[in-house]
């Protein structure tokens, strides 16, 4: 067998656990190697091994039940030891996951499940130097397979490799659509770069009959706000800025993007969250000295593009957030926001 995945190849690979807080951040946050490693394709079980038909039939999810039922494999194999490898590593539990690693590297180093797993292994352990060299020597075997090239472009890009990382994810991501984590992979390392243009390009090229595409045109929202100078809406008028997307239009794209979102089940939480985004940037861009409206670009949102309607704005969606809000604490915190929003007045 060729590596393949596990499951459809899919979505954003993990984020920095501190992005998933919220969770439509996750996809355009810094990368987290071990998570991310977890989250790659898994092999293929090779047919031939003498426990391919139990590992098939086991229905335990838990690592910890895993290795449990492992313990009743018929007969001691490759596969079987993969697999238990692979519990290992979720589990944390990185010295035992290392040994067992060498073990099989001392029986069986020319087999390209156990390099898999070295480069595997090696990514959530921080070594990323040898994770790269790893999943290379997939590659060389097996040129037409997905799955190394999207391993080596979470190898390079967690090395600071921007232009290999974008290159890898690019060729996964133009040969394979189904593997949507490339997407997200490539604008990751797009906006890393500065090319914001670029990130969003990649994301809005996420077809709607996928299941990411929600996800997708959530991080192209994000992406048109990060790093912007409010100054200069203009391109290439502000200090360092270079030719880009006017910012006025990137914030009617994105709430545009906001109001379509609707239709394919983007929940209130998410867009009172994304709309607090966009009316925030619009605000800092008007008390920065933003030059006003264009002709016919009055609203954003339903509110007035101006200091008053964007106070307003936010106001509401505040509200709303709190009204959604399952703990106490942060429903409160969240009325304070929508106070200190508020317009002021004499009356």
């Amino acid at each position: 067998g060729v590596p393949a995945p596990r499951t459809a190849p899919g979505g954003p690979l993990p984020a920095s656990p501190a992005a998933e807080s919220l969770e439509t951040g996750a996809p355009l946050a810094r990368i987290d190697a071990g998570a991310t490693a977890l989250a790659l394709p898994v092999p293929r079980v090779d047919a031939n091994d003498p426990n391919a038909g139990f590992l098939a039939g086991l229905m335990a999810s838990a690592p910890a039940e895993l290795i449990s039922a492992l313990a009743a494999a018929p007969a001691d194999s490759v596969e079987r030891r993969l697999r238990e490898l692979r519990a290992r590593l979720e589990m944390g539990e990185l010295v035992t996951a290392s040994e067992a690693l060498t073990e099989l590297e001392a029986r069986h180093a020319d087999d390209w499940r156990v390099v898999w797993y070295r480069g595997l292994a090696s990514l959530v352990t921080g070594e990323h130097e040898i994770a790269a060299l790893s999943f290379d020597a997939i590659y060389d075997a097996f040129p037409g397979e997905a799955a190394p090239k999207l391993a080596l472009g979470v190898c390079a890009e967690v090395l600071g490799q921007l232009d290999n990382a974008a290159e890898y994810y690019r060729l996964v991501w133009m040969t394979d659509p189904s593997y949507v984590s490339a997407a997200f992979g490539l604008a990751r390392v797009q906006n890393a770069a500065g090319d914001r243009t670029g990130a969003v390009r990649t994301l809005e090229s996420v077809p709607e009959a996928s299941i990411h595409y929600t996800a997708a045109r959530i991080a192209a929202v994000r992406s048109r706000l990060r790093r912007r100078d409010l100054r200069s809406p203009w391109p290439g008028t502000g200090a360092g800025a270079t030719a880009d997307t006017p910012l006025i239009d990137d914030l009617r794209a994105a709430a545009d993007q906001i109001s379509r979102l609707g239709q394919f089940g983007l929940d209130a939480l998410r867009r009172e969250q994304l709309s607090t985004e966009v009316l925030g940037t619009a605000l800092d861009w008007v008390l920065s000295g933003g030059p006003g409206h264009r002709p016919g670009q009055t609203t954003l949102l339903g509110s007035e593009l101006d200091e008053r309607g964007l106070r307003l704005g936010l106001e509401r969606s505040y509200r709303v957030l709190a009204r959604l809000a399952q703990r106490g604490e942060e429903r409160i915190d969240l009325v304070e926001r929508a106070n200190r929003f508020r317009p002021r007045t004499w009356v």
